[in-house]
């Protein structure tokens, strides 16, 4: 008997999927073009529509025919509801709903001992965050004069002239359609409120309006990573990265500035010479675009210890020029251009996988180098701040004060993650291990400490109820204040011991306060392991202190 020929595997599963297939068509003919339907997805059955018939809500308009993205009159503060549904819950992660959204919280939390007052409830599984709506004109033009005027002069990552241009002729019709554009103007709205909550006795609005608007252009991600080949793609997506430093959680900022550089890379931004029908003025804006860029990417590579994604052997652009910006912030925009170039040096002789394959004296030796690179920054630099000698708290920080403080801070960093490498002799690795520190390294040398003294002292200008600002320069302050504690436990007989103890106080209190905060907070891995480390220390050195100072305590008289 002749058998029937045997179906192939799988067979059943083709045949559903042909029969979805079918109906979707179905439904797509029945569907008539004069009236756009929106599918109900209140429902919680298996889904055969297509994702473009989902988003479809996105393109109706109001019923008088407005624009839908703009209030008819003052924009609202939120509600506890809405706050949850935009992703405020405490701690940053990549567990959106349908579009891998970032939930932004930490944006807006105090740092007292009156600590978190606004617990927001858990994000709702169901609901996608409903975008913040944008504010008048009136309103939007204060904002990002706001923004230009103490950020954007100091590291100019928007050209003012061409944004406002763009706003009188775009602001009215704004929506997430112009992917470019609307993410560009809700990074400079979000960058005004977060520089309005650093100087207001209560930030809370302040941080819920900025994570609104930082939520709007995260909304457009995909779009701007896949299909938008424009400057104003990048530059969108670096001022994101920008925002979402000011996190716990470096992933997803870290994932936004891998997508800038590689789409400034296919636009050839590292290239002096890739268009030569550019003007003069067109080439400079992308030369700043780049560098900006370049900043957030080796900032935080060595912050994560993780590789970078441009190589300084593959590119040729110049440094900014002078046109159209001030000299004293150009001068600051180049200095931090060339401190994250000592910083892509450092993690590449000193945190690579190759340099890891090297010998403690290999490395000590690079490390000498950079530590007299990373001088000769320095001197040039004139980072000296009238904070480091008497720091007020509470202190009003203007934008460039900011600005520089945040190079200070970014310095004392880089200049730790050197200084644990220069000396190929150390204690013991289980003494090490014990305190925390790096495998075979060794105490920290005396420039290290004294500069740490002059940086440890800046954690009392941090504007209170800003926790923001905390954790951007968090891994700076744990560099200073560890470096201090692990001195003591090596040299506890010095004239400074006690000084020291009293200096690293209030970031050890700060530590704690987060430590304290809500759940999905303290469980940030990387807050978890500071806490831990400068405890253990700090326990350590008060010992070594009073141990010596039972021995000799005419020392301390």
């Amino acid at each position: 008997m002749k058998r029937k020929p045997r179906r192939p595997a799988g067979f059943k599963y083709i045949a559903q999927l042909e029969k979805r297939l079918l109906e979707v068509e179905t439904l797509l003919g029945d569907r008539p073009l004069g009236k756009p339907t929106v599918p109900d997805i209140s429902s919680r059955k298996e889904q055969t529509t297509p994702v473009a018939l989902l988003n479809t809500a996105a393109l109706i308009k109001s019923p008088n025919g407005s624009n839908p993205w703009m209030p008819e009159s003052e924009p609202q503060i939120p509600s506890p509801e809405q706050t949850s549904n935009l992703g405020f819950n405490l701690g940053l992660t990549f567990r959106g709903h349908d579009r891998n959204e970032p939930d932004l919280s930490t944006l807006g939390v105090y740092i007292t001992d009156r600590m978190w007052p606004h617990h927001t409830p858990e994000l709702r599984p169901v609901s996608r965050p409903a975008r913040q709506q944008l504010p008048t004109k009136a309103v939007a033009l204060e904002l990002i004069e706001e923004t230009f005027s103490n950020y954007n002069r100091f590291l100019p990552l928007f050209h003012e002239e061409d944004f406002l241009r763009e706003f009188q002729l775009k602001y009215s019709t704004s929506n997430p359609g112009d992917a470019g554009w609307w993410a560009c103007l809700n990074v400079v709205l979000s960058i005004a409120h977060r520089l309005r909550a650093i100087r207001a006795l209560d930030p809370t609005q302040e941080h819920i309006l900025a994570c609104g608007y930082v939520q709007n252009a995260l909304s457009v991600v995909s779009e701007l990573s896949v299909s938008d080949r424009s400057l104003s793609a990048v530059q969108a997506l670096a001022g994101m990265a920008c925002i979402l430093q000011d996190t716990p959680d470096p992933e997803p900022a870290a994932m936004l500035v891998a997508a800038a550089l590689r789409l400034a890379q296919a636009m050839n931004l590292h290239r002096e010479c890739s268009s030569p029908g550019l003007t003069e003025s067109q080439a400079e804006k992308r030369r700043r675009v780049f560098w900006k860029v370049y900043i957030l990417d080796k900032d935080i590579s060595l912050r994560t210890s993780r590789p970078f994604g441009q190589d300084d052997d593959d590119m040729d652009v110049r440094l900014p020029s002078n046109t159209s910006l001030e000299l004293g912030n150009l001068d600051l925009f180049n200095r931090r251009i060339g401190l994250a170039l000592v910083q892509g040096q450092v993690y590449k002789q000193l945190y690579s996988v190759r340099a890891g394959r090297q010998t403690a004296t290999q490395r000590a030796i690079a490390a000498q180098e950079l530590s007299s690179l990373l001088s000769y920054w320095k001197s040039s630099a004139q980072l000296e701040l009238p904070e480091d000698s008497t720091v007020l708290p509470g202190l009003q920080l203007s934008g460039e004060t900011i600005h520089k403080v945040v190079l200070r801070l970014t310095y004392i960093h880089c200049l730790a993650m050197i200084d644990r490498h220069l000396l190929p002799t150390a204690p013991s690795s289980s003494s090490n291990h014990e305190l925390g520190w790096p495998e075979a390294l060794s105490p920290p040398g005396s420039l290290c400490v004294a500069e740490s003294r002059k940086a440890i002292r800046l954690v009392e200008a941090i504007p209170q109820g800003d926790c923001a600002f905390v954790w951007m320069l968090l891994h700076a302050f744990f560099a200073a204040a560890s470096s201090m504690l692990y001195n003591l436990t090596q040299n506890p007989m010095s004239p400074n011991a006690i000084s020291d103890l009293d200096l690293v106080e209030p970031f050890l209190r700060l530590l704690e306060t987060l430590a304290r905060g809500p759940s999905t907070l303290s469980q940030s891995d990387e807050l978890v392991r500071m806490h831990h480390t400068c405890n253990n220390l700090n326990l350590k050195a008060k010992e070594a202190v009073r141990l010596f100072s039972l021995r000799s305590p005419a020392s301390f008289t």
